[in-house]
């Protein structure tokens, strides 16, 4: 399988103008091409609840916008490698993107069907586009809380304690966790916003980057990305555990999505589910098919993986989780207050797993 890497919205509408099955589309309801490597099943079954088998004579295509090497990335890749996705009826079609932000704008540009989006950058983006925003939270996905994900890593040349990150360059990617980390770490550390210096940058590579030239003297990093900076030289000087903090994250869609595909979106979480056990259950496989899909080493995914708890939920826990950033940014003035639960839609979640929605829409 080729993933399709996107760097700008054209790469995406290219790959539209191919005549590809589309949901949310005139098309969505014609099986996907013979030509497809996974297509010779499309009679392969799922179970319904009564035990029975549960065919798909035709594929329905789900177009999902993963972030790189994140989660979102595994459930994708390992599923419609190992053909859990098209077991299920749906034929996955992946693009990529370098941060969760960028596949919630192809939701809402009609490019992408799902997509995802860690805490921080969730409660930012229904908070700052709450009077027209189409999106809805359609579970939880992965987490990293009781693990060890990542740390803060800085250039133990000019950083020798948490109040040396006054003045100098602190790498962040706008609008996303990192924004989050940035924030709470100043304040962990006392520093004053006048004695902060906070570099913007597109991606977590352009971080690495920029730290490696010497323009940032700080970044938080986890997975591929803090494995480079220990190889250039970089010290972990702080964890997220030690700021009280952990990661959520969440697959997004759309209400339309939802309305037209309320069988499809079932059917996706079910996949969701059956690719974490899998993944799980065969750990060592799953690190070889993302190797041979992507490139990224197997030591990386096993590295990555027991940093991250994949999950198919949406708990109190989870909600108080995203109510307490949400709090916290509506006091730093960035937006009016909201309901979350206003937009989310877990019917799909509950249908398949009720024990696993402990919340009250």
């Amino acid at each position: 399988m080729k993933v399709k890497k996107a760097v700008s919205v054209i790469a995406v509408s290219l790959s539209l103008a191919l005549g590809l099955t589309v949901c949310g589309s005139a098309a969505s309801s014609q099986s996907a091409s013979s030509g497809d490597n996974n297509s010779a099943a499309l009679s392969e079954s799922a179970g319904n609840e009564d035990g029975t088998e549960k065919s798909f004579d035709e594929l329905t295509t789900v177009r999902i916008a993963i972030m790189t090497a994140g989660s979102s990335h595994w459930y994708a890749v390992v599923g419609k490698e190992s053909g859990i996705f098209e077991k299920h009826g749906i034929n996955l079609e992946i693009t990529e993107f370098a941060a969760g932000i960028n596949t919630v704008d192809a939701i809402v540009t009609g490019q992408a069907d799902v997509g995802n989006l860690a805490d921080y950058a969730c409660v930012n983006r229904i908070g700052n586009t709450q009077e027209n925003t189409n999106l809805v939270i359609l579970d939880r996905m992965s987490t990293s809380e009781g693990t060890a994900d990542g740390g803060l890593y800085v250039n133990k040349e000019k950083i020798k304690s948490l109040k040396d990150l006054a003045g100098e360059g602190f790498a962040t990617q706008p609008g996303t966790i990192w924004d989050y980390w940035v924030a709470k770490t100043y304040e962990y550390a006392g520093i004053a916003e006048k004695d902060q210096k906070i570099l913007n940058c597109d991606s977590a590579a352009s971080a690495v980057a920029i730290m490696t030239s010497g323009e940032a003297s700080a970044f938080w990093a986890n997975g591929v990305n803090a494995a480079k900076l220990e190889q250039a030289g970089f010290e972990n000087i702080l964890g997220l555990d030690d700021l009280g903090l952990y990661t959520d994250a969440y697959f997004i869609t759309s209400k339309e999505f939802l309305d037209e595909h309320a069988d499809v979106a079932k059917e996706f979480i079910l996949a969701q589910k059956e690719t974490a056990d899998w993944i799980y259950a065969n750990e060592d496989e799953a690190a070889a098919v993302f190797e041979n899909a992507t490139g990224e080493t197997q030591e990386q995914f096993h590295s990555d993986l027991a940093a991250t708890r994949l999950v198919t939920d949406f708990t109190k826990e989870t909600l108080e989780h995203l109510n307490g950033i949400k709090e916290w940014t509506v006091e730093k003035g960035s937006f009016d207050d909201y309901n979350i639960l206003d937009f989310a839609d877990f019917t799909a979640l509950k249908a398949d797993f009720p024990d696993s929605v402990t919340v009250n829409e």
